[in-house]
């Protein structure tokens, strides 16, 4: 599930970071006041960020979508065995490279290798899967189609052309477990199929609300960061983010067994001078952001809660930095730089409320 991450947590929590990191933040109550505990507006003048427009589009959530998370479910605890002598059907699983392109280019998420497919779970765009069906394993295929307008899952490809280059490395039958309530109760933990559907319901529509907020933040934050000015900087939490940037740089420089200089131009084509003006520029951005994501959410009240933790940032772990647990995450970084990505992100998040959607589909 994509998030809204607003700061890379590697880059928040460097070696000797003592403003973000340190122990004294550990809780929920001083998360508006343990970084920039002053008075901001000395600092920026905050854009107005009401009423902003913004396009979106309604979304509900239908039963074939229910079923098929329902096979893509019972699909991840059946056994595979490998196909030879027949071409793929909907149910098999299937091992494919693919290439998308949108007038020749190739765009951001149209391209993978060796993705497991489970054919009929509507997974990709559709008639994607329905062009692998009858395909023989190292199969080569040309798919043409067209993304559905509307398209709330990725709005800017609504209605857009896309071809896609696949190759079909094995196909694989299953033997897929019975769907009743042995299942939901042995497999899953439910206590009956409809207790385990409600649940697939509200994780759908999470996903749904989780892309349509992606989709108008990116159309208003910008103008919010671009409408607020900054006074000016405050020097403690730059020249912190800053030494830290830089330390660490200068780490993996003499892990390498190389000098500054020559590390900074390999990796970063750049003059020393060039790279510690890349570096200031960068962090005046992100204070600012910091600024303003703080201010919304003083203005605001927005708070976190222990529960409003637990659950973003489990998935923050699991799903975007690819950790075990959540323990694995916080065991390299502090609970006070996790809380502090989670309310900036929620800070984002309540443009959404505040923003004028013209909803597309209406």
């Amino acid at each position: 599930m994509k998030k809204l991450i607003s700061l890379i947590l590697a880059m928040l929590c460097t070696a000797g970071a003592a403003v973000s990191c340190g122990k004294a933040e550990e809780g929920y109550e001083g998360l508006l006041t343990y970084k920039y505990n002053y008075d901001l507006s000395e600092y920026i003048d905050l854009a107005d960020y009401k009423g902003l427009p913004a396009n979106g589009y309604r979304y509900e959530v239908t039963d074939e979508e229910v079923q098929q998370q329902i096979l893509a479910t019972r699909s991840y605890y059946s056994r595979l065995t490998d196909v030879t002598d027949r071409g793929a059907e909907l149910g098999d699983t299937v091992y494919i490279d693919y290439v998308g392109t949108i007038d020749g280019a190739e765009f951001e998420g149209g391209s993978e290798e060796d993705c497991e497919l489970v054919l009929g779970t509507g997974t990709f765009l559709e008639g994607f899967e329905e062009a692998i069906v009858g395909a023989y394993p190292e199969t080569e295929l040309s798919v043409d189609l067209t993304f559905p307008e509307p398209y709330p899952a990725a709005p800017d490809f609504s209605g857009k052309d896309v071809h896609f280059d696949i190759h079909v490395h094995e196909v694989c039958e299953q033997e897929l477990p019975v769907y009743g309530e042995e299942f939901v109760r042995g497999y899953l933990g439910y206590e009956s199929v409809e207790e385990f559907e409600s649940n697939l319901r509200v994780l759908i529509e999470e996903r749904y609300k989780g892309l349509f907020n992606q989709y108008v933040v990116a159309q208003v934050w910008q103008t919010v960061y671009d409408n607020t000015v900054v006074k000016q900087y405050p020097q403690e939490e730059m020249q912190a983010m800053y030494d830290d940037m830089v330390e660490a740089e200068k780490l993996y420089a003499e892990a390498q067994g190389i000098n500054f200089a020559d590390y900074v131009s390999v990796n970063y084509q750049m003059t020393e001078d060039e790279f510690y003006a890349s570096v200031q520029e960068y962090v005046e951005g992100r204070i600012k952001e910091e600024m303003i994501c703080y201010a919304i959410a003083r203005a605001e009240g927005i708070t976190l809660t222990a529960e409003e933790y637990s659950k973003r940032a489990t998935e923050y772990a699991l799903d975007i930095y690819g950790f075990d647990s959540l323990d694995a995450l916080e065991a390299i970084y502090s609970h006070g730089t996790i809380c502090q990505i989670l309310m900036i992100d929620k800070a984002k998040e309540a443009l959404v409320e505040y923003a004028d959607i013209t909803y597309l589909n209406d």
